[in-house]
């Protein structure tokens, strides 16, 4: 596999536990910044009633394509070209959006746009499923997540873990109540959001 991520392979099984708790079985599911596709290949192999659309940046694309041509299943559709900065909704709705260790890796801006994003894609009473690492009243829930930060703005001063109260306030804005906070391994959150 092009791009393999050692941290998508340790989380998968634990995020799919919970999917498995919240997801019909025959749920369309919204991957927003799928990388290497990882997680799409596990979840359509261990929920293989559900029809998962994967998206990507343009540039990541063909990795993606490749990937999922090479170990996909019939449930993965055809990846999605998606660039938060320019995209707008205008596909089938869809019974949740997922987007793992997205959030702390784009702008405040784009992260916004997202949330903004899966408001517009979600069916009624659907969810928004965001995976990654936050800051509770401005801290960080341990020091990995404080040098993890400072590495992320050395190498993009406009990314870094982003406040837990910003994104449920971003979140309401759209229309979007957070229903479920998980403490996840290695330090991260899965936070759910239901459209209202």
């Amino acid at each position: 596999m092009q791009n393999y991520s050692q941290a998508a392979e340790n989380n998968k099984a634990p995020i799919a536990n919970i999917m498995g708790r919240h997801l019909p079985s025959d749920a369309s599911v919204l991957e927003i910044g799928s990388g290497a596709g990882q997680h799409a290949l596990h979840m359509s192999h261990t929920f293989p009633g559900i029809t998962w659309l994967p998206s990507e940046r343009e540039v990541v694309l063909p990795i993606l394509r490749a990937n999922l041509t090479r170990h996909g299943s019939s449930n993965i559709q055809s990846p999605l070209a998606l660039d938060l900065a320019e995209h707008a909704w205008c596909g089938d709705s869809v019974d949740a959006v997922y987007a793992a260790n997205v959030m702390h890796i784009v702008s405040d801006s784009l992260g916004a746009r997202l949330v903004q994003l899966a408001a517009e894609a979600l069916k009624p009473s659907g969810l928004l499923m965001l995976y990654g690492p936050y800051k509770y009243d401005g801290r960080f829930t341990t020091e990995s997540n404080a040098v993890f930060d400072q590495w992320l703005k050395d190498r993009d001063p406009a990314s870094g873990i982003r406040d837990f109260e910003a994104v449920i306030a971003t979140a309401e804005c759209a229309g979007l109540t957070l229903t479920q906070d998980y403490a996840m391994p290695a330090n991260n959150q899965m936070l759910l959001f239901e459209r209202t």
